[in-house]
């Protein structure tokens, strides 16, 4: 009977910890790549995270650190290069190929890319992109 007991203890305690974090204030998110929202039937933390969320501030931030940026492509200016804006500043973002995950996108159309400051010594910083959102 005991084993039984504590088995069911067990399974309540393991099933009420499966969904994940969801609680706390309501704020914009700052990077990562769900845009605030948990995949289905993934749980996962909804509040702000870290990283950057205007151009100026990826242009100064450090390698490899997270953005989530609403903006616009303006141009293309190389191979899986683009120029983008969020109204105030612009930078070069770089888009794979297998990375526009079939999303198409027009100069005059607002989007969020998720990705990652790619940065040196030697260039301006740019922003390698992981994830578009229309």
């Amino acid at each position: 009977m005991k084993k039984l007991s504590l088995i069911a203890i067990l399974a309540l305690t393991i099933s009420a910890n499966a969904a994940g974090f969801t609680g706390g204030a309501s704020q914009s998110n700052t990077s990562g790549f769900t845009g605030g929202q948990a995949p289905i039937n993934q749980g996962g933390f909804l509040g702000p995270r870290y990283g950057v969320n205007s151009v100026k501030a990826a242009l100064s931030a450090w390698d490899d650190t997270w953005v989530e940026i609403k903006g616009k492509i303006i141009s293309q200016v190389g191979h899986e290069k683009y120029k983008f804006s969020d109204g105030n500043d612009t930078i070069i973002i770089e888009i794979d190929d297998d990375d526009w995950g079939g999303v198409s996108v027009g100069p005059d159309e607002l989007i969020t890319i998720y990705g990652e400051v790619d940065g040196n010594a030697l260039k301006a910083n740019e922003i390698d992109v992981k994830r578009i959102v229309k």
